[in-house]
């Protein structure tokens, strides 16, 4: 199993740069972040460089919207550049969203105002001509499910919809982001859709449920999906730790080792 620890969630006691040495410290080799757009790509190769880590993942979209058919060119450069950043970085995995956020976390166009047919029509164009590029590059784009209630006019809710959108447009390298905390909320169900999709799976963030701690502080019962992903489903993907610690930064990533 590959775990990697998401460094906007765990060790914010410290700088941003100094984190990547804490998670190797901690005896991980993977590591995951938000957005790139103001960070020093080279000095984070330059970190993963020295600590023998690997990006497995960050977001490929900021201010333009999967759902929105006026962003569909920005949208579709952004990806681009986005691959450009990972190749850099050796990283195989970009996150791509239902609508953009700016720096402060907040939608650029939810896309509130648009028809329902617009939406559809306009995330499946997108998602295929980024695809395409993700497909000349060897990168996967993975789409990610997010709750409405944390995050209100979230459009993608649920793995039905970005399982669904995956095998319309049909690409190898476009697969879902599995984010367990998020669809606990959205749908539940877990073990059913895992199996479901299981096709498209590529990615999963871990987080328990209600308050997206460790795991074994809520309600999930990760051995069963561990089970599934793993066992039944055969796949060697990463397991993204995005959540918020209960304990501290240290502890947290010991309790995360024995996952």
């Amino acid at each position: 199993m590959k775990k990697s620890i998401c460094i906007e969630k765990i060790f914010l006691e410290y700088d941003f740069y100094a984190r990547f040495a804490k998670v190797a410290e901690a005896g991980f080799q993977y590591v995951e972040f938000g957005y790139w757009p103001g960070r020093d790509i080279s000095r984070i190769k330059a970190e993963c460089d020295k600590h023998g880590l690997t990006v497995t993942t960050f977001s490929a979209d900021f201010k333009a919207s999967l759902i929105v058919p006026e962003d569909r060119a920005e949208f579709v450069d952004y990806v681009a550049k986005s691959i450009e950043v990972a190749k850099r970085l050796g990283c195989k995995n970009l996150v791509i969203h239902s609508q953009a956020m700016d720096d402060t976390g907040k939608f650029t166009h939810d896309g509130s105002d648009l028809d329902e047919v617009v939406k559809l029509y306009s995330a499946a164009l997108a998602a295929q001509d980024a695809a395409k590029l993700a497909e000349k590059a060897g990168v996967t784009l993975v789409l990610e499910a997010v709750n409405n209630i944390s995050k209100p006019g979230y459009y993608m809710t649920t793995s039905n919809f970005t399982g669904n959108l995956c095998k319309v447009v049909g690409s190898p390298n476009l697969k879902i982001l599995y984010d367990i905390w998020h669809m606990q909320q959205m749908e539940g169900n877990m073990v059913t859709n895992l199996r479901k999709y299981g096709d498209v799976l590529g990615y999963i963030h871990v987080g328990d449920c209600p308050e997206r701690h460790e795991p074994g502080t809520g309600e999930i019962n990760f051995d069963k999906i561990k089970h599934v992903v793993c066992d039944e489903l055969g796949l060697d993907i990463v397991w993204g730790f995005e959540l918020d610690p209960e304990i501290s930064s240290a502890d947290c990533v010991e309790k995360l080792k024995a996952f």
